[in-house]
């Protein structure tokens, strides 16, 4: 496909350009009320009718819209997008202005050519108009899920890979970004007013409200941008590895894209985000100190994004392939290739950047997450493999395999270790389990899942093959559950009411973690009291109250999930602790 026509020689008198924009600022206003019903048909239609250009030779012909005006093509967008959001909105409480309908049907039609003429602005070089334009489209799709043109993503996707330019290539990519990450809700209670008709309108009942549902669209974007995904990928790490500052935004947006597909919170089919699994593994070769800590964070995210861990790789029994080899790759890339020491925290090049300054505490903190995430989709993964074999010979090689895999996750903690005590005002003497807590201290997220990652890490490497506890002191070195918890409870100042609202809540994986930690201490009550100290008493203070917080709930049938596994987990420990109570030492029950 050629890039549109230039403007020409001569494009609408002064007086034709004065009309259009009045026009476009009526309908705006009639949009800035919720209905359409009180604007003239003639007046309703004249924006969207195409303008005439007069050729050198004095031959008329239809002007398109990337041969207007910047500020008439800005100002007609922004009417668009204001068309669009109130159909979305009305179309979500099921009652829309006929009129505002109506628009809408004639565009889905593309009886104007409006449609087309937009998809050819993916190859305006105005980024402002580049970024209305993409705005619109993305908004258009959503409208009309059901009934989008093949042929238009197509296009939009032709365009993606025929050019060169990285701006231009931004416009496909935000369209298909704002698609994916659109969700699909009921309008919050604030923004009610902005959805409702006005007096007088006269409107149009949608009786299937409940079925506004964007997945289709979703799936038809996503299923376009697979067929382009290789030659995307590699036009990228060419420009990943020629980064110039120019390229922030198109960098960026692939990566939040890429992101965006592959999260489980896209709600898209693991058929449809299979494909974009592929070439991961290459993006990790391409983090150096040559790239801005910005596009470090959004590599690092989709790092992160892939090894999903605490909501999907712990709780599953055979992990895909993909996570795995990422996960297994950063691990080596970490202990071979000191990909720590290229961290560009204060904004700089070199090991740590050069800069000066407080430094990026949220790309240290995606690196610590990715690091341990990575340590224990290896070990989990190492695991699994052992739990299969039955022949006597599998099980020798795969006990060699896990002695090679402690030696690796031994050297990837203590090099991550150093390297966050090198930017943290961290004691030296604390351990990386008591640290990791500090580390995430503002991110409940991060905090819950790296606390998952450690625990997974030390039952898997460092508490296995003795069922009584530890085979040595030695290894309990670079991480003990135990100290973790500890210094948790001290972050939420000993309330077991912040524990049962983490329990309560689905934003974090607090039931995985302390499910699989009140197993930890039940098989390990002993290591459990020692690491405590004198602090066991306030712990075990705070893991009662808990319970019997739980047990209140419960009782009124108030918890809004099966929570008896955790019940009788607390149960147990408090009898371990009863016992102690009783015996007056820390033996082991």
């Amino acid at each position: 496909m050629e890039e549109p026509v230039k403007k020409k020689q001569r494009i609408e008198n002064c007086e034709d350009a004065k009309n259009r924009l009045a026009e476009i600022e009526q309908l705006q206003s009639n949009l800035l009320m919720r209905c359409l019903c009180h604007m003239p048909e003639s007046s309703l239609r004249k924006p969207f009718i195409n303008t005439t250009v007069e050729e050198a030779d004095g031959s008329i012909r239809s002007a398109v819209l990337s041969e207007w005006h910047t500020d008439q093509t800005l100002e007609f967008l922004s009417a668009l997008q204001l068309l669009f959001d109130l159909a979305i909105k009305q179309n979500v409480r099921g009652v829309m202005c006929k009129r505002v309908a109506d628009v809408c049907d004639a565009l889905a039609r593309n009886e104007h050519g409006i449609i087309d003429q937009i998809i050819d602005l993916s190859y305006t070089s105005n980024k402002f108009v580049s970024f209305a334009g993409s705005r619109v489209l993305a908004s258009f799709f959503i409208l009309t899920r059901d009934n989008v043109e093949i042929v238009w993503l197509e296009r939009l996707m032709q365009s993606l890979v025929n050019t060169h330019s990285p701006s231009q290539m931004l416009f496909t990519l935000d369209v298909v970004k704002r698609v994916v990450e659109h969700k699909d809700c009921s309008i919050h209670p604030l923004e009610d007013t902005d959805a409702t008709i006005s007096a007088g309108c006269n409107t149009h009942i949608i009786s299937d409200t409940e079925s506004f549902d964007s997945t289709a669209i979703k799936e038809m974007c996503v299923k376009a941008l697979e067929s382009k995904w290789t030659i995307l990928v590699s036009k990228f790490k060419i420009i990943l590895r020629t980064y110039t500052p120019q390229h922030a935004s198109v960098v960026i947006t692939f990566l939040h894209l890429w992101e965006t597909i592959i999260s489980v919170k896209a709600n898209l089919s693991v058929i449809d985000t299979k494909p974009f699994y592929s070439k991961l593994n290459d993006l990790v070769w391409l983090l150096n100190s040559n790239l801005p800590s910005v596009v470090w964070r959004h590599l690092l995210s989709l790092f992160n994004e892939v090894l999903c861990y605490g909501s999907t790789l712990a709780l599953q029994d055979m992990l895909p392939d993909e996570p795995c080899s990422l996960a297994t790759l950063i691990v080596r890339v970490v202990k071979d290739h000191r990909l720590l020491d290229a961290l560009p925290y204060r904004h700089g090049s070199g090991r740590f950047g050069g800069g000066t300054g407080d430094g990026d505490r949220p790309l240290l903190q995606k690196m610590v997450l990715l690091v341990l995430k990575s340590a224990a989709v290896t070990v989990r993964e190492t695991r699994s493999d052992s739990s299969d074999s039955s022949l006597d010979s599998e099980a020798e090689d795969l006990d060699e395999d896990m002695a090679v895999i402690d030696r690796s996750i031994r050297e990837v903690l203590r090099q991550l270790d150093q390297c966050v005590k090198a930017l943290m005002p961290f004691h030296p003497e604390m351990p990386l389990s008591q640290w990791v807590v500090q580390m995430f201290h503002d991110q409940d997220d991060f905090l819950i899942e790296g606390m998952v990652c450690c625990l997974d890490v030390a039952v898997g490497l460092f508490y296995r093959g003795s069922p009584n506890g530890p085979v040595s002191r030695s290894v309990l070195s670079p991480l003990r559950p135990t100290l973790t918890f500890v210094q948790f409870i001290h972050v939420v100042a000993h309330d077991p009411d912040v524990l049962l609202d983490l329990l309560v809540s689905n934003e974090t994986c607090f039931l995985l973690y302390l499910l699989r930690f009140l197993k930890y201490i039940r098989r390990n009550w002993g290591e459990f009291v020692e690491c405590c100290g004198r602090e066991l008493d306030d712990t075990m203070t705070v893991l009662i109250r808990l319970r019997l917080a739980i047990d209140r709930l419960v009782s009124k049938a108030l918890f809004p999930y099966n929570i008896s596994p955790v019940l009788r987990l607390l149960e147990k420990c408090e009898s371990f602790y009863e016992g102690n109570m009783e015996n007056g030492n820390s033996s082991v029950m």
